[in-house]
């Protein structure tokens, strides 16, 4: 072992060739850095005991390793040309070498003799720096390198080496002979018989460890060197997602948009979109997940109308819901394209090129493409090439080089080894075009691939539906208000005008699961904001233009409350302001209420509907009336009729349906655990989480809130170590669920809270609200597969299916679930620290329902019940006095039919409404005489069915499957 280098000295020549030997065109670097270690010594980096002592696994693969948290490590190496070497040069020069560097850090600079030559970061992983001459002619280099450990993980420097390239194709001095020798080994000798079909890519994350601002930057940049090397590189083929960053270059950077798109014309620059964004697809309604696509596809069109738009590029997001193909087939998607699904922790995926089906039958042809932030590293490339054929037997293997994750793109340095390897003859053939191209060549696959009937569910990041619980609060928030203003202006006659863009760029795929830094949601938050009350007086003015002023006058103040949703009739309570309220002349039943206010039971409001109230005074609330199942109490046990539930010392001890059949096996379990989140802190829940519990410590017993027929309430307190909750159940007379709403003020970190309820019945099966469509499990998981899908997001609820019923939860989430044959899950609350060191803290309200199903999910029409528990009724005073009629627009649309949007057509009177069938029988879509079909549409707004064919039941819709349809008032 030679002596390690005296403080303030480099080691030496003679060391290094004790340590590392250059071989006829490479030389391993990776022993040869000095670094200052513990106590102000200079030793040799690669022996640093810290690295061997904490990162084994990383010290036996060779890599240079430092701690985390944004420490700074600084590496040294005097670098002169070894002698056997500079004989390259005489006569003439026959060789360039370049240093080749890869690494783990967040902040990277490479000076030479003091200059710096490159920089890099956590996504521009690598470089491929070409020495100069005169290190050639024996003048020694003095390289420093800084690098700074991520926040998150330890750093390291996994690869730095000497490589020699010819300078001539031909390789006459043989410096390519050992890569050469490795593939024709990785081919086990076999004459190379594909190719790969290479497209540059950079794939850019909207907002990550970066503000959103930072990211308009990053795409200027990004395009502009991806149109001055298009211009250098004759062969150089570009593409980019996200019909966003078009838009927005489009209107703030019209000089490079131009030439951008004359790029396009040329065939050289190609636009690869589908959705707005590349957004999250699993955490979002299905009526978000459908306008991604609708303006995605309108916004593509419309910037390159030479383009067919048929491909969703969607390489990153976090796992995707089984109902995407039909909602993305319906906008003219043909092509579904990925590569996250390369991250399952424990199952591999089983198919590179496959057809994936929705429950309705609707179908994409699906790529698992190649990985993005690649180089031109042949040994790479084979090693993929090979793989994919071995999967698929298609001989062309697409390649995707290009910095990725914050932009970038291809690089010069890798178009310049992409290019030296397409002229030897040992490497496998290289074709630069389009994605699209590609595709094409592979469609005339389509009969004989792979079928997939399911979501494609990632094995990992499943913390995303319950982190930054604000972020998803605003999503759906923002989701009911702009459907409620488009439905409003469609039904007050008024052309569309409602912008969807806020929301839709929000839904990213790292920032409604919370896992970008707090920056990002900081800037968000008045975004939001602004967005939510645009879409709240847009939907207030359009109506109260549909209702009116009113007629005659009335001695009273004239209020409306209106249902926004085609749902069926029930008598709903509504906590109101003081007074005499009537309806009809009828004075209505109230109690009330604690804090201030009362409880009002309304008269039943079938489907879309608006009904006129009559507030007189503002004396004390009357119990006057008939009140419909209204709530009793007998001691700890209380009830209306449709669900009742008994207090203990222990809590929630049970809950009956209407029936009197028990729910619960045992007490509702409020649990807590020790959560680390693994690597991926925000993303991911620690797979053994439930081998931490935690302490959770209730004070005393519930107590009695509210008692009345109309309501009837209890609060329990209780620490989650240095946090305060305040659990509160609420039942609502004539209401089919037991409401819960647990309150924090949440002060901790890397930990998980959880709702888990012991099941009476055992369960056979398990459903839940996706994105796009209903999901259904088994309760008992079997296959690998199956039990690695241990917790799943769900957007408004989840249920148990028993042989005599079940029980469902109705969520104001999305919300991560679980399921088992004794038990549902909900993961409440989480508190990670990386990227946001804040994550979750301070005050959190979470709201949820418990929901007896007697004759099963879909007979209990539990997604309406769902959207009832979510989306309150509208309650204004009129625009004028006076005693107007009652109103309905829509009646409600049966069982398993869900509303997903109303909204202007475009033509005057005109309406376009989309429809989910969420049943698996086929439904027919009922408006009455009301309204007049004029046409079925596509989710593009283009005709499916002809006037024509109006013959063939227009109105019938497939099970699980979408609807659209262009209707008009009768008689207008």
């Amino acid at each position: 072992m030679p002596e390690a280098p005296r403080p303030g000295q480099p080691p030496t020549i003679e060391t290094f060739q004790t340590r590392s030997q250059p071989s006829d065109s490479r030389w391993d670097l990776q022993q040869l850095w000095s670094c200052v270690q513990a106590g102000g010594r200079l030793g040799w980096a690669l022996d640093d005991p810290w690295g061997q002592h904490h990162r084994p696994d990383w010290a036996a693969r060779g890599l240079v390793i430092w701690p985390r948290g944004g420490q700074w490590r600084e590496l040294r190496l005097s670098l002169a040309c070894p002698a056997p070497w500079r004989q390259l040069q005489q006569p003439v020069p026959v060789a360039q070498a370049r240093l080749v560097l890869r690494w783990w850090a967040d902040q990277v600079e490479l000076r030479v003799d003091g200059a710096r030559v490159h920089a890099g970061d956590l996504f521009d992983t690598a470089c491929r720096w070409v020495l100069p001459d005169r290190w050639w002619q024996g003048e020694t280099l003095e390289l420093e390198l800084r690098l700074r450990s991520p926040l998150h993980d330890d750093g390291a420097l996994i690869e730095s080496r000497l490589e020699l390239e010819p300078l001539d194709p031909a390789d006459p001095a043989a410096l390519l002979a050992e890569t050469k020798a490795q593939l024709v080994q990785l081919r086990s000798g076999q004459p190379p018989t594909g190719r790969f079909h290479v497209l540059g890519h950079a794939h850019l994350d909207l907002a990550w460890l970066w503000p959103v601002a930072d990211t308009w930057h990053a795409a200027e940049r990004t395009f502009s060197s991806a149109l001055d090397l298009i211009e250098r590189f004759e062969e150089l083929h570009f593409g980019h997602s996200t019909p966003a960053l078009y838009a927005w270059l489009q209107q703030y950077r019209p000089t490079l948009f131009a030439r951008l798109r004359r790029a396009v014309a040329a065939g050289r620059f190609e636009p690869i979109n589908g959705p707005w964004v590349e957004s999250d697809c699993v955490l979002i309604s299905s009526a978000s997940l459908l306008r991604q696509f609708q303006l995605g596809q309108q916004v593509s069109a419309a910037s390159f109308p030479q383009l067919e738009h048929a491909l969703a590029w969607l390489p990153d997001s976090f796992g995707f819901a089984s109902g995407l193909p039909a909602v993305a087939s319906s906008t003219g998607v043909r092509w579904f394209c990925t590569h996250k699904l390369a991250w399952n922790a424990t199952n591999p995926f089983p198919h590179r090129l496959f057809r994936w089906r929705s429950r309705c039958g609707s179908e994409l042809l699906a790529l698992m493409n190649a990985p993005i932030g690649t180089d031109g590293d042949p040994l790479a490339m084979e090693r993929y090439r090979l793989a994919w054929h071995g999967a698929t037997g298609v001989d062309s293997a697409l390649w995707l080089p290009g910095v990725g994750d914050h932009g970038g793109g291809p690089t010069a340095e890798m178009l310049e080894q992409l290019r030296l390897w397409q002229q030897q003859a040992e490497a496998s053939p290289q074709h630069h075009g389009s994605l699209r191209g590609y595709l094409a060549e592979l469609e005339p696959l389509a009969p004989r691939l792979p079928v997939w009937r399911d979501e494609l569910y990632l094995e990992l990041h499943r913390g995303c539906a319950t982190s930054r619980p604000d972020q998803k609060r605003h999503n759906r928030t923002l989701e009911r208000l702009l459907r409620e203003a488009e439905l409003a202006q469609a039904l007050a006659g008024e052309p569309e005008s409602v912008d969807w863009r806020t929301l839709l760029f929000q839904q990213f795929h790292d920032i409604l699961p919370g896992t970008s830094i707090p920056e990002v949601f900081e800037q968000a938050e008045p975004q939001w904001r602004a967005a939510r009350r645009s879409a709240c007086r847009q939907r207030d003015r359009a109506l109260q233009a549909w209702l009116g002023a009113g007629v005659g006058v009335g001695v009273g103040v004239g209020w409306w409350v209106a249902q926004l949703q085609p749902l069926p009739p029930r008598a709903r309570s509504l906590r109101v302001p003081l007074g005499s309220w009537s309806c009809d002349g009828v004075n209505l039943p109230a109690q009330p209420a604690r804090g201030g206010g009362q409880w009002l039971q309304l008269p039943p409001l079938a489907g879309v509907a608006a009904l006129p109230l009559e507030r007189t005074t503002a004396e004390a609330a009357s119990q006057s009336g008939r009140v419909e199942a209204p709530v009793w109490r007998e001691g700890w046990r209380c009830g209306n009729g449709l669900v009742s539930f008994e207090l203990g010392p222990r809590g929630l001890e049970q809950l009956w349906d209407g029936q009197g059949q028990p729910q619960l096996a045992g007490p509702l379990a409020w649990r807590r655990f020790a959560d680390r989140g693994e690597f991926w802190d925000a993303w991911d829940i620690a797979t053994g989480y439930r081998d931490h519990p935690l302490a959770w410590e209730w004070q005393g017993e519930p107590s009695w809130l509210e008692q009345g027929a109309l309501c009837t309430s209890f609060v329990w307190l209780g620490r989650c170590g240095a946090s305060a909750v305040r659990l509160e159940g609420r039942l609502l007379a004539n209401t089919p669920w037991l409401e819960l709403v647990l309150s924090f003020d949440w002060r901790q970190r890397h930990e998980l809270l959880r709702l888990e309820i012991p099941l009476a019945q055992i369960a056979q099966r398990w459903a839940a609200d996706t994105s796009g469509g209903v999901l259904e499990r088994p309760a008992r998981p079997v296959t690998s597969r199956e039990q690695a899908r241990w917790e799943v997001p769900a957007i408004s609820w989840i249920a148990s299916v028993a042989a005599a019923g079940g029980l469902a939860v109705l969520l104001d989430g999305p919300q991560g679930v679980s399921a088992s044959p004794e038990e549902l899950g909900v993961s409440l609350l989480r508190a990670p620290t990386w990227p946001d060191p804040g994550a979750d803290n301070g005050l959190q309200r979470l709201r949820l329902a418990l929901a007896p199903c007697p004759a099963g999910w879909c007979r209990a029409q539990v997604p309406q019940q769902a959207v009832a528990f979510r989306e309150p009724l509208w309650l204004r005073p009129a625009v004028a006095r006076g005693r107007p009629e009652r109103l309905q627009a829509f009646p409600p649309l049966g069982e398993g039919l869900l509303l997903l949007g109303c909204r202007p057509s475009g033509e005057p009177g005109d309406v376009v409404l989309t429809v989910q069938n969420c049943s698996p029988c086929r439904r027919h879509l009922k408006l009455g005489e009301r309204w007049q079909l004029l046409e079925r549409l596509d989710g593009l707004d283009q005709p499916l069915i002809s006037k024509a064919k109006l013959d063939q039941d227009p109105w019938l819709l497939a099970p699980w499957s979408l609807g659209f349809w262009r209707v008009r008032p009768a008689g207008l």
